[in-house]
């Protein structure tokens, strides 16, 4: 698939193959606590510009493998935007048809993105009882696969081809990395239990910190509202495995996006809000133990939120008041970093006790 000696004169096959292998960077700025160093996985360096890039592509393969998914057949997909966009993407390649279900929170330039590959998309107006969309745009796939019943609903949520997948690529490019505290953001679930999993199957002890919003149920099981796209559900989706998961960090719509602002302009990174939770999680972290590094894994850009994260008008709107770095930076030192035990309680007791039990 690859021709030439290096990076620089390489010809692939097509654009699926540049899935992967995104670099990393050391993140500098007034939050980064003195003597500690902050290491940043940039996902948006895949095609689609997000790490769902990676999952969208171990659903797509294991749905043709199985002869689930033929040349223009049709995949419909539930998703707050980045997945949508990736298999978009991924159906343009393989010669599929792309319905993507979304709801009243995507980004525009999402919407607008998903439809330049010839995607279809579906809105979702209504809420679930708590006031998400979640449940409401899966309600709408099982309604679109009544009427397109050879469809394939590849379901990011419960289908282990997701984790499976990070498991077999994602949590190998980190596990070489070296570093022994990982941090990412939770929604499905796959990425970070699926690097998880490798990492400490290769660097047993490694330290995997799950970030989510305040109003996600992922953690807490109490729902309500969010700005934040691409982190949280109002349920716990089969492919969170809390087990493979050490500790969890709850922030808030505002200290996610305040940190989006002060690190596009004290380092160049341009993030997306559930990049900007994985970073406070991280400062957090750092602020509060010795650990001397960390490693984020950053999911998304914020090209995909500039007319959200970083528009003024949006967040007037929203009733988001920017921290400054002063702010932010004393937020982050009280406890934010939980034990997984001690936040789940028992349940989190049983899910360890029940996986080693397995082994």
């Amino acid at each position: 698939m690859q021709e030439g000696d290096s990076m620089h004169s390489a010809i692939y096959g097509s654009i699926a193959d540049l899935i992967g292998n995104t670099p990393v960077v050391e993140v500098h700025g007034s939050l980064i606590p003195k003597g500690k160093r902050l290491f940043a996985k940039l996902e948006y360096y895949n095609p689609s510009f997000s790490i769902k890039d990676r999952t969208a592509l171990g659903l797509v393969k294991a749905a043709i493998t199985s002869g689930r998914l033929k040349k223009d057949g049709i995949l419909i997909e539930s998703t707050s935007g980045n997945l949508g966009k990736s298999l978009a993407m991924l159906g343009a390649v393989y010669g599929f048809r792309v319905i993507v279900v979304i709801d009243e929170k995507t980004s525009p330039s999402v919407i607008r993105w998903c439809e330049a590959y010839g995607a279809k998309m579906e809105m979702v107006h209504e809420t679930d009882e708590n006031g998400g969309y979640q449940k409401t745009r899966v309600a709408r796939v099982k309604k679109l696969l009544e009427r397109y019943p050879d469809a394939v609903w590849p379901n990011q949520y419960d289908n282990n081809d997701n984790p499976e997948f990070h498991y077999l690529t994602t949590g190998e490019e980190v596990a070489d990395l070296g570093i022994d505290v990982i941090v990412g953001s939770v929604s499905t679930g796959g990425h970070l239990c699926g690097i998880s999993r490798k990492v400490k199957q290769k660097r047993p002890g490694t330290t995997v910190i799950a970030c989510d919003v305040e109003g996600s149920a992922v953690f807490s099981g109490v729902f309500h509202s969010y700005l934040v796209n691409g982190s949280g559900l109002s349920w716990r989706s089969k492919n969170t495995d809390i087990s493979v998961l050490d500790k969890i960090c709850i922030l808030s719509d505002q200290e996610a996006i305040s940190a989006c602002r002060i690190l596009a302009r004290e380092s160049g990174l341009l993030l997306g809000g559930s990049s900007g939770l994985v970073l406070c999680g991280s400062l957090a972290w750092l602020k509060q133990t010795p650990s001397t590094n960390a490693l984020a894994i950053i999911p998304d850009t914020g090209a995909n939120y500039l007319d959200q994260v970083y528009n003024e008008e949006w967040l007037a709107q929203k009733g988001v008041v920017l921290l400054s770095h002063e702010q932010l930076g004393e937020r982050l030192t009280t406890k934010r970093v939980y034990d997984v035990e001690e936040y789940c309680g028992a349940e989190a007791n049983l899910a360890v006790s029940h996986v080693a039990g397995s082994v």
